[in-house]
């Protein structure tokens, strides 16, 4: 029962890596130790399974992943309705169906398709144990940092978020904060772009780009001046390589900003256990949308298989699996230097995962080709 649950506190930590464009919260990629997709030996960790694993592995093509420790920034203890997050210090962030702040706030999420996961519970009945989680109100639910703070709080929380101290950073230093990193990327107004972004370890929930101008603070009202509509459906590399076409779930109704769209995560975790303790086994959180021949694991070694299983397009702990996003640069910009803000806002759990790119806007028509 103690190892059962170390493994459930364990996995209280969803990762994401904004990769392309590649963010300021990879600059640690720049020391010896980080490059080509390393990390020192005193930063991999060990999940349940027993393999020791980098930090914040990915997949890019075919060329290197070098996000660093970009998914260990983020935001711990966050629930809708509050002014500010707890850092964990409320208690953690697993299904515990908890108003963190006691703001009373109603979730503004409530369409079962919308939901990534117990989507057979009433909307805030004592089963809908989501409720109080960001993704139920994209947005809304507060941030220390709009790129994300090291560790997701002041101090380290239960799961797998410890940022390894740099020349750059330590835990609890904020992302807005990191010094800027060319991404060599420049976009024109008006345009259609492609970015790309991995999930290392899931928690349902959906996204949403946003640009500040690089000369304003970094907040979150800078960012929400200025969403990034998405130009069409996603695609997902899977973990053999095949790139498939995602028919994409929008949701711009009860977001923040008003009106503003964010992306549904389509990737399903596993139905395992309840909020309130026991067994329960097992099935897909919904369709994965591709065919997934994932072992089921039994009620005998449940747990054990649980933490190593990984699908072609749904798990818990993931390697391989790549967002390629559509977006419409917003032509109303003017020209200069802005910085991409992403985020991803959890359902499962009471946390939102951040990371900010350095790039260039530009409405110079001579500019053929948009990378």
């Amino acid at each position: 029962m103690v190892r059962l649950l170390f493994c459930i506190i364990a996995t209280a930590a969803a990762h994401s890596s904004l990769i392309y464009p590649k963010p300021r919260n990879a600059i640690d990629s720049l020391l010896p130790e980080w490059q080509n997709g390393k990390a020192p030996k005193d930063a991999a960790w060990h999940p349940c399974a027993g393999v020791t694993q980098l930090p914040c592995a990915c997949r890019n093509d075919t060329e290197v992943c070098e996000t660093a420790q970009t998914c260990l920034w983020f935001n711990v203890g966050t629930s809708i309705g509050c002014t500010e997050p707890d850092g964990g210090a409320k208690g953690n962030s697993n299904p515990n169906m908890k108003d963190r702040c006691g703001s009373g706030m109603k979730a503004t999420n409530n369409d079962p398709m919308h939901r990534t996961i117990n989507r057979d519970a009433v909307a805030f009945s004592e089963e809908d144990w989501t409720r109080f989680n960001p993704w139920r109100a994209p947005g809304t639910a507060p941030v220390y940092d709009a790129c994300g703070r090291a560790s997701g709080g002041p101090h380290v929380t239960g799961g797998e978020g410890v940022y390894t101290t740099t020349k750059f950073a330590k835990v609890g230093d904020m992302g807005s904060k990191l010094p800027k990193l060319d991404s060599g990327v420049v976009w024109k107004a008006g345009s259609t772009v492609e970015t790309k972004w991995s999930i290392r370890a899931n928690h349902g929930g959906g996204w949403q780009y946003r640009l500040c101008p690089s000369k304003s603070n970094l907040t979150e009202a800078c960012f929400q001046e200025n969403p990034v509509p998405f130009a069409g459906d996603s695609s997902l590399m899977l973990a053999n390589g095949t790139k498939i076409k995602l028919k994409s779930t929008f949701l711009s109704e009860g977001t923040l900003p008003v009106g503003s769209t964010w992306q549904m995560n389509p990737i399903p975790g596993w139905l395992i256990g309840t909020p309130k303790g026991g067994f329960s086994c097992c099935k897909h959180w919904f369709d994965p949308p591709c065919y997934d021949p994932v072992p089921v694991p039994n009620e005998k070694d449940w747990h054990e298989q649980f933490l190593k299983v990984e699908g072609m397009c749904s798990g818990e702990w993931l390697t391989n699996i790549t967002f390629y996003d559509q977006l419409r640069v917003p032509e109303h910009l003017e020209p200069g230097e802005y910085v991409l803000g992403f985020r991803w806002d959890c359902e499962s759990t009471a946390q939102v995962w951040q990371s900010c790119a350095d790039i260039t806007i530009t409405a110079d028509d001579d500019i053929d080709i948009i990378v």
